[in-house]
């Protein structure tokens, strides 16, 4: 058996975008916390926009933060405002929060710019993801030039409430489609603020909507880090995907999830009539089987999308065939 959520204990819920009073977020990193605790989160990375602060206090046995920032590289005016024309947005994580050290950086939207910044902060101990390549107006061959990151959006809640274009899957599936191996994240980029009562602002909730499970033996810093390098997650919108896994013997990719009304099975073709798939009208579908000869057939690498007649959705990582 061929386990394709590589799991390694159980599964903890993940939001690895979002933005506080620290920069122009509307809640304290505190409200934050509980927010996302109280809707059953397990990790938050506070990622202020080119403010790095390791928010150590927000730890506890049933929660864990993780140190990060948001960089972006723009396009200027002579008078030194950016154009607004296209930007590109780089979430770092820091794999050694107590010694972390954030490079001086040029802000210049420059594709050696980018890449060499990546590549120095890697050097460093930082992972990159990067962030909304469709809010960003980037193109996907332009896209396709920037090395060195772990993986990228495929969802972004805050662009989807906001701006109608949270989804990049295309981006994603161009990516790997020319030669790179990344992994798929969703995220939130929450901003909003919170009312008295706890709860978030109905106006601009962008909260609680995109995430990724991460398997994990334990809730700590370095089980959280050696999970997401290996892949050991996957994004989700509210749909669990609880088996994923090819089946040797019979030469089966098996499926078990949450009830859904489509599954559909992705890769490197533009013929998707021939695309593995199945429909229903209800949510009805928890267990799903396909050959592997169809996959082969089609396929020199191949993810698994479900999504409920709702419209949440749950994305497996690409698994390459050799």
């Amino acid at each position: 058996m061929i386990d394709l959520l590589k799991k390694n204990g159980k599964f903890y819920k993940a939001n690895l975008h979002a933005h506080t009073t620290f920069s122009d977020g509307k809640m304290s990193p505190l409200e934050m916390k509980n927010l996302y605790k109280k809707n059953g989160y397990s990790i938050m990375a506070i990622t202020d926009h080119s403010k790095f602060i390791y928010h150590k206090d927000l730890d506890d046995k049933d929660f864990l933060n993780i140190a990060g920032f948001e960089a972006d590289f723009n396009f200027y005016n002579p008078d030194g405002t950016t154009t607004k024309r296209k930007t590109c947005h780089v979430n770092f994580f820091s794999k050694n929060p107590e010694t972390a050290e954030v490079l001086p950086q040029n802000k210049t939207y420059d594709i050696n710019i980018i890449n060499n910044y990546i590549r120095d902060m890697a050097e460093k101990g930082w992972v990159a993801m990067l962030n909304h390549p469709a809010w960003s107006q980037q193109g996907m061959e332009e896209v396709n030039t920037i090395k060195g990151f772990l993986g990228m959006e495929i969802y972004n809640h805050g662009c989807n409430v906001i701006y109608n274009n949270g989804f990049t899957h295309d981006w994603f599936r161009s990516y790997i489609s020319s030669g790179n191996k990344i992994y798929a994240f969703a995220t939130d980029d929450v901003h909003c603020g919170v009312q008295a009562n706890g709860e978030p602002n109905k106006g601009d909730n962008d909260s609680c909507g995109g995430y990724i499970n991460v398997s994990m033996p334990s809730l700590t810093y370095e089980n959280f880090f050696d999970a997401i390098e290996n892949g050991r997650f996957y994004p989700s919108t509210g749909v669990e995907i609880k088996d994923l896994y090819i089946d040797e013997e019979k030469d089966e990719l098996v499926i078990s999830c949450s009830p859904v009304s489509t599954v559909i099975i992705k890769g490197n073709t533009c013929s998707s009539f021939k695309v593995p798939r199945i429909h229903t009208d209800e949510n009805e579908i928890t267990n799903f089987v396909v050959s592997m000869e169809h996959i082969r057939k089609q396929y020199t690498y191949f993810w698994v999308e479900l999504k409920t007649k709702e419209g949440k959705i749950a994305h497996s990582q690409p698994y390459f065939l050799k």
